[in-house]
């Protein structure tokens, strides 16, 4: 069930909630989120207390109580693939990434790894993780530094857990998803390349 269904549309408070948190890969501070939909016609939620995200690097993120959060960071497209924001496990890896991307509390690239690190410490399926981390990574806003910056070929086989020798089988194997979220991953002389829509990025 998702967080906007029709029996909670107007609901005062909602909990959040991992089932399945696995502290290898950092920790939150509650896996019982509690918020407060604005039932102002948006999928905009408050935040009724602070959550604190520390990763296996010591380094803490923090959502804090009061903040408002609409799930915008996740594409529409790959929402409508995987679900919204609020109706998985990776439910308060998005809250952590949604205040980490509004308030650039580091590089673009150390917000979008903590998006993944942090859907791993929910529990997360690692390729269902790596997809959603692929799809933020390449189709959200940057800032700073290495704006043209793109997944490489050893990162994407990485995030999938397989090796150099099953590239093609990857390629394969992932087109379909891919091209639901108007992405695709291609071959090139530089190994495999992930671009975004029509016009891809170079």
């Amino acid at each position: 069930m998702t967080l906007f269904s029709s029996s909670l549309a107007y609901a005062k408070e909602v909990t959040l909630s991992v089932t399945h948190p696995n502290a290898k890969y950092g920790f939150f501070s509650t896996y019982n989120l509690k918020v407060q939909p604005l039932n102002d016609g948006s999928h905009r939620v408050k935040l009724l207390e602070d959550l604190i995200f520390v990763d296996a690097k010591g380094k803490k993120w923090k959502a804090p109580k009061g903040y408002v959060i609409d799930g915008a960071t996740i594409p529409k497209v790959f929402q409508e693939f995987i679900g919204t924001p609020y109706g998985g496990q990776y439910v308060l890896a998005s809250v952590i990434h949604d205040v980490a991307y509004d308030k650039r509390l580091g590089t673009w690239q150390e917000v979008h790894q903590v998006f993944y690190d942090a859907m791993l410490a929910s529990g997360v399926e690692p390729r269902k993780a790596a997809l959603m981390y692929m799809a933020v990574y390449e189709g959200s806003q940057r800032w700073g530094k290495n704006q043209n910056e793109h997944l490489s070929q050893e990162k994407i086989l990485n995030l999938l857990g397989t090796t150099k020798v099953e590239k093609k089988d990857v390629a394969n194997i992932i087109d379909g998803l891919l091209q639901s979220l108007d992405m695709q991953l291609e071959e090139s002389k530089d190994g495999l390349v992930l671009t975004i829509g029509s016009s891809a990025k170079k």
